[in-house]
C-alpha cells in the first residue's frame, strides 16, 4: 500500500484471478446497462419514431441488456443471491422479448407487449437481493405498473406506443442503471474486505 499525502491509499498488489473476473463483471454489468439507457433514450430522443434508426438503436440497447441481464445473474448467484440470480435470467428472457419484437422497420406490439410475462416475477424475485435496499427492490414495481397499463392498452385498444410504454423503459433503464452501481459498490467492498 503506498500512500499519498492526501490520505488516499494505492493499492498496486495485483488482483487474483477470481478478484479479476469479479471486478470485471462489475464493470460489464455498468457498461451493459449503462449502454442500454444510453441507446434506448437515444432511440427515443433522436430517431423517428418506428424508423429503421430507431429500431437499430433500440437493437443495440436490448443486446447491451440481454448481456448485462446475464452478467449480472451470474455475479449474484456468486454472492449467494440465487433467487436473485434467477430473475436476472427471467429479466434477460424479458429484454430477449424486447429485441425479438424489433423487425427490420417497424416494432410488433403483439409481440412487444409479451415481455411483461417474465418481467413481474423477475422483478418480484428480485425482492429476494439483499445486495440493493429495500426501497430500490420495492422500486422494481414501478416498470411493472407501467408495463401492465401498455398489454392492457394493446389488448382493449390497440395502443402501444405513449407514456405508459415510455415510461416504463425510462424507470427499467434508470433502475438496471442503479442496480450496477449497487452491485459494483459491492464488489469493492468485498474486495477491501479482502485485501485487509
Amino acid at each position: 500500500m503506498l500512500s499519498a499525502g492526501s490520505g488516499l491509499a494505492l493499492d498496486f498488489s495485483p488482483m487474483t484471478k477470481s478478484e479479476l473476473e469479479n471486478r470485471s463483471l462489475a464493470v460489464i454489468i455498468a457498461v451493459c446497462y449503462g449502454g442500454n439507457l444510453l441507446f434506448g433514450w437515444a432511440g427515443y430522443l433522436f430517431c423517428q419514431p418506428s424508423s429503421m434508426a430507431q429500431v437499430l438503436v433500440y437493437q443495440i440497447g436490448n443486446a447491451f441488456a440481454i448481456s448485462g441481464s446475464v452478467m449480472a445473474g451470474r455475479y449474484v448467484g456468486l454472492r449467494g443471491q440465487q433467487v436473485a440470480g434467477s430473475a436476472y435470467i427471467l429479466l434477460g428472457i424479458t429484454h430477449g422479448i424486447s429485441l425479438a419484437a424489433l423487425g427490420r422497420s417497424s416494432i410488433n406490439p403483439d409481440r412487444a407487449i409479451t415481455m411483461v410475462m417474465p418481467m413481474i416475477p423477475a422483478l418480484v424475485f428480485m425482492f429476494w437481493c439483499e445486495l440493493y435496499p429495500k426501497w430500490l427492490r420495492l422500486a422494481g414495481m414501478i416498470p411493472c405498473l407501467f408495463f401492465v397499463l401498455v398489454y392492457v392498452n394493446v389488448n382493449s385498444s390497440g395502443a402501444f406506443l405513449g407514456l405508459p410504454l415510455y415510461s416504463g423503459y425510462a424507470t427499467l433503464h434508470v433502475l438496471e442503471v442503479v442496480w450496477s452501481v449497487y452491485l459494483y459498490k459491492d464488489w469493492r467492498a468485498l474486495a477491501g474486505t479482502r485485501r485487509e
